[in-house]
């Protein structure tokens, strides 16, 4: 998962002057809404000719072909025409506010980077509210998978659903915790470690006992990958990104406490868990070098030192990037990139999947990403005419009801980039690139993820993450707040210095209590008053 640093994306948007001023001539009155819708729909409907829509509720990597088979698909199927544009994903919020200030708006698009970008959209008259009931009417099966993993809330403003929230299939799935096994075995250890004391006593053990066997003091335990779930001991870890630590950049992540939305960073169990750090430490257990990261280059989920047999212990890479198991099914399989890259450097390395380590009140997880993905909204323009709204919802709809067409929306033309043999998905074409796909309309018209289909796609994949599965920390899906942009730079920095001070043992873990007060006092206090309103307002309360 990338991190959260949508404030700076999010800055563009809020200067944006002429967004606003061209919404204010786009938006009369009674123009959203299906109440304002100016065709009719029902039975009738395929008797109008088809309806045509302005599509942008994609990943668009490239330009579809306009002859491309999958849209003729879903263009017959659905009665409609689809106009379909193309932002380049680098520029996309950039050339989207140009669109918008020159009059130019789809009918339905993706909300990038991610759900934040509602409320911004909604304030500047971009998004309409799309009725519950309505959903409920024409996406029935949809709608029960989003009160599963209970989404709604994301995508409202004063109450009201702005966009259909969409889901990260992975973000079921904590990240992993990676154990050296062959360290393991080298220094005595039979049992997977799954307790603090049992974590300490194997890091120990690879500091002192020369696990990589080569008559040399110059191993460690963990670095800054696995430090999240050492934190994540004591409760939600009050920084889940070590990387890059000291430069302001490091993700800070909200948690609610009586049912109030506040840091994680400044709770007090955050005290005891780098009191523990501190100590491993100055015990030689943490690679010193865990300030700069263990990722040195290459692919962000890959552990270099652990590559480099540095360190014995690696968290922060995802089951798919360390999988150690091959699909039988697949001859050519030859596991995840991490487990590959380590396999290279150090042929006899085997690793084991741990579980975080239980802390003295019972608390364990590493993060996780959570499920809740980037959303796709109606906008004003194409919520005029209630046979585009309901056209969107019956695709919705059909994508979490129709097997045969997720995968064809998703992979392509069975038989030409895929087949299915003794129930096993196996792609025709593994070395195309998405935009190749793209120009041949693959994912162009998938535009929900729907998480019973995408195990069966990836049935052997999804079987293994089952059985490596543990338990995790999911971000608090709060809104972002203009007082969050003002002050989130400063208190990273803050967070880092005091953090990193007590772990390398250049300040007392004393000095957190001083690290509370002056972060509230710069920030975090507004930052909570203003976040808990917003959210408030946004759900209705």
């Amino acid at each position: 998962m990338q991190k959260k640093t949508f404030f700076k994306v999010l800055s563009v948007i809020l200067s944006s002057t002429v967004l606003v001023s061209m919404l204010a001539a786009c938006m009369k009155s009674g123009e959203t809404g299906s109440a304002g819708a100016t065709a009719s729909s029902g039975p009738n409907a395929a008797a109008q000719g088809p309806v045509t829509i302005d599509w942008l509720a994609y990943n668009a990597f490239g330009q579809p072909d306009a002859d491309n088979r999958i849209q003729k698909m879903v263009e017959e199927r659905f009665n409609a025409k689809f106009n379909v544009w193309y932002i380049d994903p680098n520029k996309w919020v950039d050339t989207m506010n140009i669109k918008l200030a020159a009059g130019e708006m789809p009918d339905v698009m993706l909300i990038k980077p991610d759900y934040n970008m509602v409320s911004k959209y909604v304030a500047n008259g971009v998004l309409a509210p799309i009725p519950e009931d309505m959903i409920r009417k024409f996406a029935p099966n949809y709608a029960k998978t989003i009160d599963k993993y209970n989404l709604w809330n994301a995508v409202k403003s004063d109450g009201k659903i702005y966009a259909l929230p969409n889901i990260n299939t992975n973000g079921e799935y904590p990240t992993a915790l990676i154990w050296r096994q062959d360290w393991l075995e080298n220094v005595g250890i039979t049992k997977t470690p799954e307790t603090l004391q049992e974590f300490e006593d194997a890091l120990l053990k690879f500091r002192n006992n020369d696990p990589d066997k080569n008559g040399k003091k110059d191993t460690y335990g963990l670095s800054d990958y696995a430090l999240p779930a050492i934190l994540g001991a004591f409760g939600y870890p009050g920084i889940s990104d070590f990387k890059n630590a000291g430069k302001g950049i490091v993700n800070l992540d909200y948690t609610q406490k009586d049912g109030r939305i506040t840091f994680a960073a400044i709770q007090p169990e955050m005290k005891d868990a780098l009191k523990l750090l501190a100590k491993w430490y100055k015990e030689g257990l943490i690679d010193p070098e865990f300030i700069t990261s263990e990722n040195t280059g290459g692919y962000w989920a890959d552990s270099n030192a652990m590559t480099n047999n540095r360190i014995g212990l690696t968290g922060k890479g995802m089951f798919y990037h360390w999988r150690d198991k091959m699909d039988p099914a697949n001859p050519a399989d030859v596991g995840g990139g991490s487990f590959q890259n380590l396999k290279k450097s150090q042929s006899n390395a085997e690793i084991v999947f741990g579980k975080p380590p239980v802390g003295p009140n019972g608390k364990s997880g590493t993060m996780q990403w959570g499920v809740n993905s980037t959303p796709v909204g109606i906008t004003t323009k194409g919520a005029k005419d209630s046979r585009k709204m309901e056209t969107i919802l019956k695709m919705i709809e059909t994508t979490n009801t129709d097997y045969n067409y997720y995968k064809t929306t998703f992979s392509g033309m069975e038989g030409e980039q895929w087949k299915e043999e003794n129930g096993n998905y196996i792609s025709l074409t593994p070395t195309a690139t998405t935009a190749e796909n793209t120009k041949k309309g693959i994912s162009v018209f998938h535009a929900v993820e729907v998480p019973d289909f995408n195990k069966k796609i990836s049935k052997f994949l999804f079987q293994f993450a089952d059985t490596v599965k543990t338990t995790g920390y999911v971000p608090f899906l709060a809104p972002t707040v203009d007082s969050f942009t003002k002050n989130a730079v400063n208190l990273t920095k803050l967070t880092d210095e005091y953090y990193l001070k007590i772990i390398t043992g250049e300040a007392s873990p004393d000095v957190f209590d001083e690290f509370v007060k002056k972060f509230k006092a710069n920030g975090g206090d507004e930052i909570e008053k203003d976040v808990n309103a917003t959210y408030n307002n946004m759900i209705g309360k």
